[in-house]
């Protein structure tokens, strides 16, 4: 008993710290936030470094917390600092310590970190414990604050009273906050400049205001220019446009700082202006920072008082944002082209796929006989029909914009056609590694063509961000999110998830960046290689099914994305038993379709189910067996586009025979009811192709064996 009430005593210490540990971890989270937080939202630097250092102190329960920042010559001075009142204030005290100065931080540069658990037993150089001593310090821990490669200066914490064994927590929380501090260094700095810049710009544009007033109130750019492309005149038009100030380009060539190469058009432009006295086109110009513009441009010769040429005048408009809505305007049309396109290819695609489809699932059943490989084969072209089939569907839904509806999904096949593919495609110098579950994964609900778009996205970024090669590993795992892990994921709820993992040894990406990194259009490839949608897509999917996303990434080291889908537990079974299928009881049906392939392989597959068929391949001669048989006729399947007469004049003339006449109206194109609204007519069910036999049969045997009003 007493070894019992021992181990329980043990456990109950060793939860005492976890939480204890968690705690701490999670304060330490909230204040890194909250100053992250204050940062962004503040533009005084001596606001945020003197909070910084109150909270940091009060945080670790330390003596005194300071900023100390370096000279050019790497002296230094105390700029902030939160200090205990037992101990003397180091507040702008001058520090010239010779070991930094020789070597200029090097190693606090390097990511240097000095924890010191004691001053007199740390083997520190006699001046540089010297040094702390006199600050009364006798445990020190100093990260560095850097701005890119340069050294700003150290974030310093002291343990006066007595030495202190600096914790693995507590050093990360200072580097953290270093890294903060940086930010926020860093964005003083560009705010000042911005504010030195609008000074000095305002300076210059009263300048030119003054010497052209009438020139710069219109919004044209307006330059001169002499034969030799000299700018000679520049009025505030030209500084809002090109973002060149008047004093930083006057007297320099236009052409170098205009333009991103003499092309051509150039010299033919020169030389209608000097032939004829005028010249207007569209020109492409680059500003001062780079951006490629385009510009309607007109150039008029000016003459001096003899009446000889001595300048060109160019009056440049921007029509850069005119021409882009051109370029959208068009590609809008393309798309709708298209669209229209794609819906042939749809209908006639389902043509091809619906005999292939129905002939191998009625070959299964009979050809018994078949070895297994054989047999796969056949699954083979089930399964890829079945695929092919899907894809006429998103093309579909691409040329009428309609929406996908999720389906219970099994992920390993997924897996292994995405796996295929990488293997095939992508350089040999990426090595795939898939790591194989160790249970029955879970079905997600989701669309198998929607979710390959979003692990191809990912798996395509990972392949960029390796051009030398290394590691692709893809796994899946069934995960249940708790209250804990659902708190700490915004969009994490409590339940089972389907998790699937993306990771590669690429080269990262910075922490600013990833902030960014689901943002449409956000891209950080060169011009031609990424338009920015592919993550901002993927998202975008993964929450449509109620999922999320999250990525870690360490420069240099790699990137890991987590796609996290809802599961359900339920076990699917995707592939239905021909021989549980409805049959018939001798009913006639009227199957009629312009295809001679769909036809027969209908017609067989409908006899083999107890039906008697009789088969059209046009809408007259179905008229015509529809009169003859119309007693006899149990039930029409029509299909609806169909040369000469299409299939719903058909079922029009049909319903005035007999208004009772039952009607499933098959389609390439659309399962809705409104292609038939045009026509005025009534159908009791829309089939569309391709179908399976399961489909057909189940349509056939509910409409036959239940009173559907006709819709």
């Amino acid at each position: 008993m007493n070894s019992d009430k021992s181990n329980e005593m043990c456990l109950s210490s060793v939860c005492q710290q976890a939480e204890s540990a968690l705690q701490q971890k999670v304060e330490w989270l909230r204040l890194l936030m909250a100053i992250a937080t204050r940062i962004r939202q503040s533009l005084s630097l001596d606001e945020v470094l003197k909070i910084t250092v109150t909270e940091v102190r009060q945080f670790l329960r330390a003596d005194r917390v300071f900023m100390y920042r370096f000279d050019p010559d790497y002296s230094g001075v105390v700029v902030v600092e939160s200090v205990d009142e037992n101990w003397k204030s180091v507040l702008n005290a001058k520090v010239q310590d010779t070991y930094f100065m020789e070597t200029k931080g090097e190693e606090y540069r390097q990511g240097r970190i000095q924890a010191v658990e004691d001053i007199y037993i740390a083997g520190l150089t006699e001046c540089h414990c010297n040094l702390l001593a006199q600050f009364q310090v006798r445990a020190n821990l100093a990260v560095p604050i850097l701005q890119g490669e340069k050294l700003w200066g150290l974030l310093v914490a002291n343990q006066c009273t007595a030495p202190r064994q600096w914790q693995r927590w507590e050093i990360d929380l200072l580097e953290q906050l270093a890294t903060q501090v940086g930010i926020a260094i860093q964005q003083s700095q560009l705010h000042e400049q911005v504010q030195s810049e609008l000074a000095e710009r305002k300076q210059a544009e009263q300048k030119i205001k003054e010497q052209a007033a009438l020139l710069d109130i219109t919004t044209d750019a307006i330059l001169v220019r002499d034969f030799k492309s000299k700018i000679l005149f520049w009025n505030q038009g030209a500084e809002r446009l090109y973002g060149w100030q008047a004093d930083e380009i006057l007297g320099h060539n236009a052409e170098k700082l205009l333009y991103k190469e003499t092309s051509p058009q150039l010299e033919a432009a020169r030389q209608d202006v000097l032939n004829c006295g005028s010249w207007q086109g569209e020109l492409d110009k680059v500003t001062k920072s780079g951006q490629s513009i385009i510009v309607e441009s007109r150039w008029t010769l000016m003459y001096d008082e003899a009446s000889q040429p001595k300048s060109i005048l160019s009056v440049d408009t921007d029509i850069t944002e005119k021409k882009q809505l051109q370029a959208q305007f068009l590609r809008t049309q393309r798309l709708e082209s298209l669209g229209t396109l794609a819906s042939g290819i749809a209908h006639d695609l389902n043509n091809i796929l619906t005999p292939i489809m129905l002939s191998a699932q009625m070959l299964t059943p009979k050809l018994t006989h078949l070895d297994a490989r054989n047999k796969q084969m056949l699954l083979i072209i089930q399964d890829n029909s079945k695929r092919a089939a899907d894809l006429v569907k998103q093309i579909l839904t691409f040329s009428h914009g309609s929406q996908r509806q999720g389906v219970s999904l099994e992920i390993e096949p997924l897996l292994l056609e995405i796996e295929q593919i990488v293997h095939s495609t992508f350089p040999k110098s990426i090595q795939i590694r898939k790591n194989q579950p160790q249970q029955n994964l879970w079905t997600i609900k989701a669309d198998s063509t929607q979710i390959h778009q979003v692990l191809m996205n990912l798996c395509v970024n990972a392949r960029d961000a390796m051009p030398k090669g290394g590691t692709l590993e893809i796994s899946a795992n069934n995960f249940f999110a708790d209250e804990n892990f659902a708190r700490m994921k915004f969009d994490a709820k409590v339940g089972p998830y389907l998790v699937i993992t993306i990771k590669d040894t690429g080269f990262g990406i910075p922490p600013l960046i990833l902030e960014r990194i689901f943002e449409p259009f956000f891209t950080t490839k060169e011009l031609g290689k990424g338009t920015g949608l592919g993550l901002s897509t993927a998202i975008g999917i993964v929450k449509k099914y109620g999922g999320f996303i999250s990525v870690e990434s360490v420069v240099g080291e790699g990137t890991q994305f987590q796609v996290y889908l809802p599961a359900l537990k339920e076990s699917i079974n995707q592939r239905a038993e021909i021989s549980l299928l409805p049959h018939g009881n001798g009913e006639l049906i009227l199957v009629v379709d312009d295809e001679a392939a769909i036809l027969e392989i209908t017609k067989t597959s409908l006899e083999d189910s107890n039906y008697r068929i009789l088969t059209a391949s046009n809408g007259i001669e179905a008229i015509s067996l529809y009169a003859q048989h119309k007693n006899q006729i149990s039930m029409v399947l029509m299909d609806i586009m169909m040369p000469d007469m299409d299939g719903l004049t058909a079922i029009g003339i049909m319903q005035q025979i007999n208004p009772q006449v039952k009607i499933v109206a098959i389609s390439g194109i659309s399962m809705s009811s409104q292609v038939a609204a045009p026509a005025k007519v009534d159908v009791n069910v829309f089939l569309h192709k391709p179908y399976t036999i399961s489909q057909l049969l189940c349509v056939i045997n509910s409409l036959l064996n239940s009173a559907i009003e006709i819709s």
